[in-house]
């Protein structure tokens, strides 16, 4: 019975406060100049999903080659709370069989709820080409 108190009162506290946790939907690009490229979410096919999680906790970039499309993996690698997103700001077709790829790390609001735990925010964005020449700029 007295374990619930802490929890009761905080979930008042929160509720006269109009503070909600706010989800952590997959982030997608926010911009686009590069026609046919659409962010991806899970399920991923097995091949990238391989290249996830191997770029996942390192951070970095990989291109992935499956189903008649490049994918285009990254990772931030590993950061302290929840609440970190990659944003792709923009993608831009530079040849034939060229892109860049924009993107940026958004951080949560400073003094912002966010959960206490280790998180590696990813993003996976598919190309139409499968001979993609892919460079990623991250800021």
């Amino acid at each position: 019975m007295f374990t619930m108190i802490p929890g009761l009162l905080l979930s008042a506290a929160l509720t006269l406060t109009g503070i909600q946790p706010s989800p952590t939907p997959h982030p997608t690009p926010s911009a686009t100049s590069a026609e046919g490229y659409e962010p991806v979410a899970a399920p991923y096919p097995p091949a990238v999903q391989s290249a996830l999680s191997k770029v996942r906790k390192s951070g970095g970039h990989t291109i992935v080659r499956a189903n008649g499309k490049s994918y285009v993996v990254i990772g931030a690698g590993q950061r302290p709370t929840g609440g970190y997103q990659l944003v792709a700001d923009q993608v831009k077709r530079t040849g034939p069989h060229g892109f860049t790829v924009s993107v940026h790390m958004k951080a949560p609001a400073p003094g912002s709820m966010k959960i206490q735990v280790i998180s590696y925010p990813t993003l996976v964005i598919a190309l139409p080409d499968q001979q993609a020449q892919v460079t990623v700029q991250m800021r």
